[in-house]
């Protein structure tokens, strides 16, 4: 791998590699440069205004340019001069839906017929505009009559060699993909942030020639690398199943399979699926009249093509007009839709299923149905409460609350549609069991929150209790100022439906402020101090709550659950409102909150150190207690939150220096302290030496060594010489690694595993050797002249050999739990605050031993530092007691005339 630099003025947008291996970089402000292998720089390749937020070179060498400022997508060939205009092959230039129309547009992909797919961002779509036409085609998202996925401000888009679209989809934070069974997610699809596979606020992406997918993932500062495999679905036998043969005659009923467009003109039949046994199977559909088909798990509602679709598809060819490889389970009914591609058809079909077990296939008969009708006004008059349209979008509404009686149990199928003409008005229902919260619209909700957008009609299919008191929410945006709507139930009985007040809330609202006095927190793995303020909620019920914040909107909230550490941060974490330039509200949001468990709000800001005024407005259907909670803990750590040591005893020399030597800084530019340091290492581990080669001369001599405490003194001298020795070795290892961070990570694994617990190993050694020589002495005076010289030698070497394998095996779990932590310190320059085009930074690199102990091994780890510290002490404070008391003792019985008490105080003196 090879790098190649650019001119630091020079702000990138986007890049493309062409085929030749040039290389086209889009800048924010200097148009586009141009890169060879021959000239290895960045050339001035043409000016464009506005500039480009993607780049891409068809096979022709055509290159394309989505100008997401002006609203269109140019394009200028590269065979042609540099003089030559670029054309218009997409937008007029101004925001708007048309098919003409862009709104936004960012990534842009042109496949080998110079057909253009371009992500309309604004637009929530992808439009395919096919070779020399100005007219687009909505052909993925909003506005599109085919059933394709919700989209969400995409991105990004692509086409495989079959032709099926990848995207994209930034705002829901995923990247999704079409298929032989019709859209799904392929990443990002949990909506879990703790999962390995979750994205927070995917750009681009692009395949390598193996399949693996690359994601830019902005707000995760990082490219990640994802294998996609082609055989997700595992190997299907190819023996079959099952056959189903029938032919669509005038006499079927009648649907519409096009969305915003009600006409019912094909002609279907519902099949029942039934599996024994749970597994994957090939269902292909094949006929002489092109089939369209539709697969459905344990309802299919003619008047609500989404609710309960799992695979879908249809082309007017030869053979395999649809082929779905799906996942069924037993004991769970499916229903197979069989009908045309094109419209007011009829004909014979064919069904054949393939797999390793039995499946029967039974014609549905078509349910009765009977419909009731509700008509309304939308006023100014009526009661507004805060959404999300549009998908993530919190947006003011207006709304009509509507009681809904059955009499019947079953599925029932409500559609809502706007009478008015309005353009871009988007009518939206939801349906809540037994009552409806205005101030928690998540609170009791039964049907999808999800919606689309910009449509004069919405559909909601949902299983009805008879004895079960329901509410329907009819809601369009606030600045609409009259709209007629009516709603049509289907259904198998008479629905009663009945205009109703909505239920009141407990409300409680909570101001405070955030300044200089306010406690603070390092959050983000950064230096800086951030003012924060913790709130405690519980409830004794478990349901949805709705949080209100204001005025300010910088405000940045994190709940917790049961604990929040400001060491910790990112521990117990359980919702973030918001990212920094995200693209939902942030003043706003609905929380599920369990009961009788314990949640920590965290208020803090953007910036650092920022005073503000804040208030917290909540709501909820049961009490709740809602209060200030003072942290309170006392737990002492050295470091910062990426670096929280475990708590223990002493300090380390990485905790220390770490946070003072300056990184790629020679020792003459380190602060004066750090020279300080080094220079009292250097004289202590010379005088160190001086003192530990005497004492070993010293006690070399046989007369010394008669008794055990020679040999202590003596093995004392060595382990001495040793301690410092290391002590000095950790030092300028430490020093010197902090101030050169491009030293291997494995030279760092070494000393994490070995010098700090050498250190500790040769350190409590020496300590216990002086311990044995204080005990010795205590003996020698209890005994007197009864001491025996030989056995003290020889318990001595007994100890001299026990006593380090001890103290080894004492802390033989130290280099077990340690282990190197990698982590660069990065900074963002922003380029565009609302697509956060930005670029990171690396400021400094932090690399440090971390040991991180199971509770058990925690306690025992104190324990044992506790023994090899206080032990030595204690032993050295007892001998020299004994000494002085015993000593004193003798004198006084030697001595008659005087008193013991005198002698003590003698000694003292």
């Amino acid at each position: 791998m090879s790098s190649i630099s650019f001119q630091s003025e020079l702000t990138p947008c986007s890049l493309f590699a062409s085929n030749n291996g040039d290389i086209y970089l889009s800048t924010t402000r200097k148009g586009i440069f141009k890169w060879t292998a021959s000239q290895n720089v960045f050339i001035h390749f043409m000016d464009i205004k506005p500039r480009c937020a993607c780049l891409f070179i068809d096979i022709n060498y055509n290159l394309y340019c989505s100008m997401y400022e002006s609203h269109r997508v140019v394009k200028k060939s590269l065979n042609k001069s540099k003089e030559a205009d670029p054309t218009i092959v997409a937008g007029t230039g101004s925001s708007g839906r048309g098919e003409t129309q862009l709104s936004d547009p960012q990534g842009i992909f042109v496949d080998a017929n110079s057909n253009l797919y371009v992500a309309d961002s604004l637009n929530n779509r992808i439009q395919l505009f096919e070779f020399g036409e100005l007219k687009g085609k909505t052909v993925a998202g909003a506005d599109s009559y085919e059933i394709t996925i919700l989209l969400f401000t995409p991105t990004s888009v692509a086409l495989d060699y079959e032709k099926f679209l990848y995207i994209t989809d930034l705002g829901n934070d995923r990247i999704i993909g079409s298929g032989p069974n019709g859209f799904r997610c392929l990443l990002g699809c949990n909506h879990e942030k703790q999962k390995a596979s979750q994205l927070m606020y995917p750009r681009l992406f692009h395949f390598d020639v193996n399949g693996n997918l690359f994601v830019s993932d902005k707000n995760n500062m990082e490219v990640r690398k994802f294998p996609l495999k082609d055989n997700s679905c595992g190997n299907v036998p190819s023996t079959i199943q099952a056959m189903y043969s029938s032919t669509l005659t005038y006499h079927h009923e009648m649907f519409s399979r096009e969305l915003y467009n009600s006409s019912l003109a094909y002609y279907y039949e519902a099949i029942q699926v039934n599996v024994s046994k749970s597994d994957f199977y090939i269902l292909t559909g094949n006929s002489s009249i092109g089939l369209y088909g539709f697969m459905y798990k344990d309802h299919f509602s003619r008047f609500d093509l989404l609710t309960n679709l799992i695979a879908w598809y249809g082309k007017p060819v030869s053979k395999d007009q649809f082929k779905f490889t799906v996942e069924l389970q037993m004991n769970t009914a499916y229903i197979l839709v069989v009908t045309t591609y094109y419209r007011n058809v009829t004909g014979p079909f064919s069904i054949i299923i393939f797999g390793s077990n039995i499946v029967h296939l039974q014609r549905m008969n078509v349910e009765r149905v009977i419909q009731s009708t509700y008509r309304s006004t939308l006023t100014k008059n009526h009661s507004t409460n805060a959404r999300k349209l549009c998908v993530e979008l919190w947006t003011m509404v207006r709304y009509e609350a509507i009681q809904v009686n059955v009499t019947e149990n079953g599925f029932y199928t409500f559609l809502s549609i706007r009478n008015d003409t309005l353009p871009l008005t988007t009518i939206s229902s939801y349906i809540y069991e037994r009552v409806f919260y205005p101030r928690i619209p998540m609170g009791n909700l039964i049907s999808e929150e999800e919606k689309r957008c910009n449509s004069n009609h919405d559909t909601v299919t949902v299983r009805l209790m008879a004895n079960i008191q329901y509410v329907l929410v009819v809601a369009v945006l606030d600045d609409i100022a009259i709209t007629d709507f009516k709603v049509e139930v289907f259904g198998r009985s008479t629905v009663g439906l009945e205009r109703v007040d909505p239920s009141p809330v407990v409300g409680f609202e909570y101001s405070s402020s955030l300044t200089a006095h306010s406690q603070t927190y390092a959050k983000d793995c950064t230096s800086s101090q951030y003012y924060y303020e913790t709130i405690r909620i519980t409830t004794s019920k478990n349901g949805y709550y709705y949080f209100l914040i204001g005025p300010n909107k910088t405000i940045v909230v994190d709940m917790y659950k049961n604990q929040f550490d400001p060491l910790h941060w990112h521990e117990n974490l359980a919702l973030t409102k918001c990212l920094e330039h995200s693209y939902t509200a942030c003043n706003q949001f609905s929380a599920h909150i369990q009961a009788n468990t314990m949640y920590i709000l965290v208020i803090t800001t953007f910036r650092p150190q920022t005073p503000m005024n804040y208030s917290i407005q909540i709501y909820g259907s049961e009490n709740f207690t809602f209060e200030r909670l003072n942290d309170d803990s006392t737990d002492c750590y050295i470091g910062d939150p990426c670096n929280p040591q475990v708590k223990s005893i002493g300090v380390t020399l990485d905790a220390i220096l770490r946070v003072v030597v300056k990184q790629d800084k020679t020792i003459k530019d380190q602060p004066f302290s750090i020279k300080m340091s080094a220079a009292v290492i250097i004289i202590m581990f010379v005088a160190g030496i001086i003192n530990c080669l005497c004492s070993i001369l010293t006690f070399q001599n046989e007369i010394l060594r008669k008794v055990g405490c020679g040999l202590y003194l003596l093995a004392s001298s060595i382990t001495s010489f040793l301690t410092i020795t290391m002590f000095t070795i950790k030092f300028w290892f430490v020093l010197l690694t902090q101030m050169n961070t491009n030293i291997h990570l494995s030279i760092h694994q070494g000393d994490c595993k070995s010098i700090e617990t050498l250190l500790k190993f040769f350190f409590y050694w020496d300590a216990w050797l002086n311990a044995c020589v204080a005990i010795e002495r205590g003996i020698n005076v209890y005994q007197g002249i009864n001491f025996n010289k030989e056995e003290s030698k020889r318990y001595a070497r007994w100890i001299l050999l026990i006593l380090p394998l001890v103290i080894m095996f004492s802390i033989l779990h130290e280099p077990l739990y340690r282990q190197i932590v990698d982590y660069d310190r990065k900074e963002t320059v922003l380029y565009d605050n609302w697509y956060y085009i930005s670029h990171d930074f690396v400021t400094s690199r932090d690399i440090w031993c971390q040991t991180s102990y199971s509770q058990s091994v925690r306690d025992y780890n104190t324990f044992i530092l506790l023994v090899h510290l206080l032990g030595p002490f204690i032993a050295n404070l007892g001998s020299a007691l004994f000494i002085i008391i015993g000593t004193a003792r003798r004198r006084a019985e030697a001595q008659k005339r005087q008193k013991f008490k005198e002698d003590i105080s003698e000694k003292w003196k």
